[in-house]
């Protein structure tokens, strides 16, 4: 750690000692903007109240019908402050669905400082984005927790300390370079404020500009935790279509599962990874397709298992046994991807037949393990720049047994009004 610690204050100065600073270009003094959207959501649901899901959810509720809405606003305030070599950034974020029930949430805010031109020092809280792929990212070890039905949500960062540094070159093989170390401090487990220093996290990506072909190289490392290694690569092999993949390898990555009726933790190594493209059609038609495979994920019979662990718990009777299912529910299996092997598929189409403004699309993503799937389409319309209108019908389908087909919905359509500003 004592190395890493000293390479990462060595790599400013080395780069100061060894770079010829080109002349940046002219920037203005200072510079605020603010800006931010207010979304207004409502939502109907179609539940399956036979679903395990569903009663250990809804145990202490009253009983209900099979259709329940949701009406929320998130308002989101960004604002960023500019000068030659100093930078402020914050993005906020609240939802409010009563006055009992709000909250508000700080995705970002975090400071930087251009030491030289082709370098900056950022610490904060701040969102990273690894990784090539668009709905799922296995490299990704420092972003958030991505949502494959709305890859592109704004989420909350990390806090973390970094400093980046860019190089380009003049060769017709290697155009640029650069290298982003980051430091992560352990969460508070002492009183909620305090951590112990050993357990602070480091990550590093390298990334070249090759042959036309964008890579990474990217690690990450925190001690009593899963040691990573990434790699990803990008290149568009013509003008509208481009290929991107993911490889990611974890050492002694915990996978759970439910053994015996009860939960059981194994630390072992795994490989996840990614592949996927993008296509663009001269009519501005966009397809990108991915297929996922996660290593951490569960196997058709692990997957049933568990299934079976959630329903005995549903059917007990006991409040005590429901509450437990639910708490080990939410804690060790709440990723969107449970099981092993996904296919992700997107197609968008913009301004249909002449409809100016409107830009429908439609997704799918398909478990190639028990072929449950969800299907969704986004059509949104925005008559005028800073109102938009979006209506999104999702539907899931599947054995009770299966993932998607055992969820607590079965079907629901979001209406969304949204104003920017």
């Amino acid at each position: 750690m004592r190395s890493l610690i000293s390479w990462l204050f060595l790599v400013p100065w080395m780069v100061q000692a060894q770079e010829v600073p080109a002349d940046p270009e002219p920037f203005e003094e200072k510079k605020l903007e603010w800006n931010g959207n207010l979304d207004a959501k409502y939502t109907a649901f179609h539940m399956d109240r036979g679903s395990a899901l569903y009663k250990l959810q809804f145990v202490d509720a009253a009983a209900s019908s099979a259709y329940l809405s949701q009406y929320r606003i998130e308002p989101y305030l960004n604002a960023d402050y500019q000068t030659k070599d100093l930078g402020f950034h914050l993005k906020t974020h609240a939802t409010y669905f009563s006055e009992d029930e709000a909250s508000v949430d700080l995705f970002e805010a975090y400071g930087s400082y251009n030491p030289s031109f082709n370098s900056t020092l950022q610490a904060g809280k701040r969102v990273y984005n690894w990784g090539k792929g668009y709905a799922f990212n296995p490299v990704g070890y420092v972003n958030p927790v991505k949502d494959p039905e709305n890859p592109e949500l704004a989420q909350a960062g990390l806090l973390s300390a970094s400093f980046e540094y860019v190089k380009s070159f003049s060769s017709p093989h290697l155009q640029t370079f650069s290298l982003h170390l980051v430091v992560v401090p352990p969460p508070p487990d002492l009183l909620n404020r305090y951590a112990e220093v050993q357990y602070t996290g480091f990550a590093v990506k390298g990334y070249v500009l090759l042959w036309d072909t964008d890579v990474d190289i990217i690690g990450f490392y925190r001690k009593d935790d899963r040691k990573q290694l990434g790699f990803d690569l990008s290149r568009n092999l013509r003008e509208n279509i481009e290929i991107h993949a993911e490889l990611s390898y974890s050492q002694g990555s915990s996978m759970y599962s439910i053994t015996n009726g009860g939960l059981q933790e194994v630390r072992r190594d795994q490989y996840s990874s990614l592949a996927g493209f993008r296509y663009l059609h001269e009519s501005n038609t966009t397809i990108i397709a991915e297929y996922y495979y996660n290593g951490g994920g569960m196997n058709p019979a692990e997957f049933e298992t568990y299934v079976g662990f959630l329903t005995n718990a549903a059917n007990s009777g006991n409040g005590v046994v429901a509450q437990q299912a639910l708490g080990v529910s939410q804690r060790y299996f709440r990723g969107s991807t449970l099981m092993r092997d996904y296919l992700y598929v997107k197609l968008a189409i913009p301004e249909p037949f002449d409809w100016l403004y409107f830009t429908p699309s439609l997704y799918s993503i398909y478990n190639l393990n028990d072929r449950s799937f969800l299907v969704s389409a986004s059509l949104s319309y925005k008559p005028i720049t800073n109102v938009e209108f979006i209506l999104w019908p999702t539907i899931l389908t599947g054995t009770e047994t299966s993932e998607f087909g055992g969820k607590m919905v079965r079907q629901r359509i979001e209406a969304w009004l949204r104003v920017y500003f």
